[in-house]
């Protein structure tokens, strides 16, 4: 059984992407299927991370392509509350250069 959870509202323009658990490669089909479905809402996505525990390569992917596919449709992603290790890890791939990382979901919804 897969340990992620991923939940989704609408906080107009942006889709809300709520990730509870740990992002790897036997769980990103989870995600996977619900950016899709938020990328047929919005092209607007926001990735509240507060719940996330882990994330591996298979997590980046996932946040790389919502970028590319946003850029694509003059849309925007963001990220907000990420926990240390999934914060370190989107660093150090440089991630965060081009996804606009913020403290809290408010701030997020409110810049």
């Amino acid at each position: 059984m897969p340990s992620l959870q991923v939940l989704t509202d609408r906080h107009d323009p942006y889709v809300v992407i709520t990730v509870l658990g740990d992002v790897d490669a036997t769980t990103i089909g989870v995600l996977q299927e619900q950016v899709e479905i938020a990328q047929r809402i919005s092209s607007h996505l926001l990735f509240d991370l507060a719940g996330m525990t882990f994330m591996d390569s298979a997590g980046i992917r996932v946040l790389l392509d919502a970028y590319h596919h946003a850029r694509a449709n003059q849309g925007t992603v963001a990220v907000c509350s990420p926990r240390p290790s999934p914060k370190k890890v989107m660093e150090l791939v440089g991630l965060t250069g081009y996804i606009p990382v913020h403290a809290s979901l408010t701030e997020a919804l409110t810049s």
